[in-house]
């Protein structure tokens, strides 16, 4: 079970990450500020849930700290990718995927910090730049499933 969710705004640390992030690093101050007040640290242990495949939702996650392993397919078995610190998952629904495209799992101890997928679209249409690293994201992970 994830931790309560604690807010990034206030937290220096949490607030620096998320400001150093290349996806956010095109924002203007009132922007990275709005994003900030909306965005929550979660921490799981290793082994649990972050998102599961098939599922609605439209956050977006980026590692804080830990590894998260994605998997596709029946219990959802098929490992197709590690992600490290800095990495973003959860652009396939925000983008506009109805579900869930693949399971995430803590593979260690794991820190995130969430971000509502309607506030990251709605900057993405004002930040050109986000939506194309979004954009990005979503085209090597499309090529690189199997």
């Amino acid at each position: 079970m994830p931790s309560e969710p604690r807010g990034v705004w206030g937290d220096l640390v949490a607030t620096a990450f998320v400001e150093s992030s290349p996806l956010f690093r095109s924002l203007d101050d009132e922007a990275r500020q709005d994003l900030l007040q909306v965005a929550e640290q979660l921490t799981f242990l290793a082994g649990e849930e972050v998102v599961r495949e098939g599922e609605p939702g439209d956050d977006i996650f980026m590692v804080r700290e830990g590894q998260a392993a994605v998997s596709r397919g029946a219990e959802a078995g098929a490992q197709i990718a590690v992600l490290d610190r800095g990495a973003v998952f959860g652009e396939f629904v925000a983008m506009g995927s109805p579900v869930r495209t693949a399971t995430v799992r803590a593979r260690t101890a794991l820190a995130v910090i969430r971000f509502p997928g309607a506030v990251v679209v709605a900057l993405a249409a004002r930040f050109p730049k986000v939506g194309r690293l979004l954009e990005h994201v979503r085209a090597a992970r499309e090529r690189d499933s199997p």
